[in-house]
């Protein structure tokens, strides 16, 4: 009975000096009394507040979780820490000690530093309320505060002061020394990277050159790595020099750990993902052989060597690559659940910012690749087929996956988009004239006073002196009007060369105005203001006017 009263005596004398204080805590000093043994098993079926930790010249002695007679365990940590940082120079680490306090049912390990009661460690405060678990836990935070009484009298050591700061200076230096050295190789790197892909890369896609895109890309993913790394090694630096001085010593030991502790869950994360990522890439292996052994496929119809009815040559390329990019997506699809971080909410959200991007900035690329595709499955056009389209015309150069590309006669190269390609109107000058040629068109207007005969033998003279037409097709001419002052003449010839059916055309007018200029034969469409006295008529006597030939039989030809 004495016992009890003595440690009785000394809990009320640590209460009185802790209102003497000033503080608001004052139920602290009685943190050596009990919880009962309903509230701790009441305390077993509530759910926990979060930890109160007791903080002493920047560093954690030790967190508390139970509330003592009605002061929560924020409470009771922050009136520790009050005391014992107020305390903090006349504390000596020899004098701290750790004692058990039982009265009645209620006992606790109570922390005491020069005969006052610092705090205590009470049931609720540790996993269990036998006597050795919280004697440990004490015990455990009389040696953390004894290390921050040692760092605090290493922190007014002159010649520690002097050294942290010689180490810190020297770190800094190192770490200009390094960022400035990361900056040279960054720009050798980006300079050799841009070096190399101007010589060896060529990449293409629907007719665009590729290779400015990729060497910015380069150069942005070598700007950073090397900024990655500058963060890396300042990092480094700042808890390096944190370290040095024993008040912030706590952030860069945290700092340092956490990194540590960054480092040893991405080391975790790659073993578990082992499984995956051999997953990928049989995936990967799987799906780059399927491909092989279409494109061989395709390749060979490309080439001649393998021949089907439904399948082109020229459409056998296209086809390939749009084949290898579904099997390609399909493997992707396959892939999906297996990439390490799928399930992730954050990599959930990137995949439907990416959708969502892709949805609203392509609808102009798909409708250019699926005219395209229109165009190219329709067989209507091919390159080195020479076309009309528009207010242009000229040899096709590419057929992309985005565009067409044709080259005119003025060597311009045009671009034309596949949408304008499948809504509007294509003349193919090539894909029909074959082994019979093209069929180039020229009109004259000839008055009525000229016989008809001798006009058609004039056109075909011309006809005959014009080269690049077909000597096989016979030309011919077609009377296709008989206006009110003049006959409208057709002459139809053949050419095997439609990418020069302007310069045909023009030797062929040429020759038409000097085979009527030989002959006295007028081009022109007279307009009368009145009607002439004399009939305007030709006599059967000069219907086959030279260079027409006598008229043979009956009906003459046209």
């Amino acid at each position: 009975m004495s016992t009890c009263r003595s440690r009785l005596a000394t809990l009320l004398v640590a209460w009185c000096m802790a209102v003497s204080m000033g503080t608001a805590f004052a139920q602290e000093p009685a943190a050596a009394a009990s919880v009962t043994p309903a509230a701790a098993s009441s305390s077993a079926t509530v759910e926990q507040p979060p930890p109160a930790p007791i903080m002493v010249w920047n560093r954690k002695i030790i967190d508390l979780h139970a509330p003592f007679h009605g002061t929560p365990a924020q409470e009771r940590a922050r009136g520790a820490s009050n005391r014992i940082n107020a305390l903090l120079d006349a504390l000596h680490p020899d004098e701290l000690t750790v004692g058990w306090t039982e009265i009645g049912a209620e006992h606790g390990a109570v922390v005491r530093g020069n005969n006052v009661v610092l705090f205590a460690v009470l049931p609720g405060d540790v996993e269990s309320d036998d006597r050795p678990t919280m004697e440990a836990a004490a015990n455990d935070a009389l040696n953390r505060l004894r290390g921050v009484l040692a760092e605090r009298d290493e922190a007014r050591r002159p010649q520690q002061l002097v050294r942290a700061i010689a180490l810190a200076i020297a770190a800094s230096a190192a770490l200009v020394l390094v960022c400035w050295g990361l900056g040279w190789i960054n720009r050798r790197v980006q300079a050799t990277l841009i070096r190399i892909a101007q010589a060896r890369l060529k990449l293409s896609f629907g007719g665009y050159d590729l290779r400015p895109l990729m060497w910015s890309l380069l150069r942005r993913t070598a700007g950073l790595l090397h900024l990655l790394l500058v963060l890396f090694v300042g990092y480094l630096w700042l808890s390096f020099v944190l370290r040095q001085f024993p008040y912030s010593r706590p952030w860069g030991t945290r700092l340092g750990g956490y990194l540590v502790d960054v480092g040893a869950g991405v080391a975790t994360a790659f073993v578990s993902q082992i499984p995956n990522l051999i997953t990928l890439v049989v995936i990967f292996l799987v799906t780059r052989g399927v491909v092989r052994i279409a494109g061989a496929w395709f390749r060979a119809v490309e080439a001649g060597t393998v021949q089907v009815h439904w399948l082109e040559a020229p459409t056998a390329a296209v086809t390939r690559r749009l084949v290898g990019f579904f099997i390609w997506l399909f493997a992707l699809i396959v892939a999906y659940p297996y990439i390490p971080g799928a399930h992730t909410d954050a990599f959930k959200g990137v995949s439907v910012f990416l959708g969502l991007m892709l949805s609203l900035g392509s609808a102009g690329i798909v409708n250019q690749v699926m005219s395209g595709l229109v165009v190219l499955y329709s067989r209507a056009v091919r390159a080195g087929d020479f076309i009309r389209i528009g207010d242009h015309e000229g040899t096709v150069l590419a057929l992309g996956a985005l565009s067409l590309k044709l080259v005119t006669r003025k060597r311009e190269e045009i671009t034309v988009p596949n949408s304008v390609l499948s809504s509007s109107s294509l003349q193919n000058l090539t894909r029909q004239s074959g082994k019979d040629g093209l069929i180039l068109t020229t009109s004259v207007t000839i008055g009525y006073d000229t016989p008809w005969r001798q006009v058609v033998a004039l056109l075909e003279l011309a006809a005959s002196r014009t080269e690049g037409l077909l000597a096989a097709q016979r030309p011919f001419v077609l009377q296709t009007s008989l206006s009110d002052y003049y006959i409208e003449y057709q002459l139809n010839v053949a050419t095997m060369q439609p990418s020069l059916h302007l310069k045909t055309e023009s030797a062929l007018n040429r020759n038409i105005i000097d085979a009527f200029n030989e002959f006295g034969v007028q081009i022109m469409s007279p307009h009368f203001h009145h009607q002439p006295d004399e009939k305007v008529w030709v006599p059967a006597g000069q219907w086959h006017a030279p260079p027409a030939g006598p008229a043979q039989g009956g009906r003459d030809e046209a």
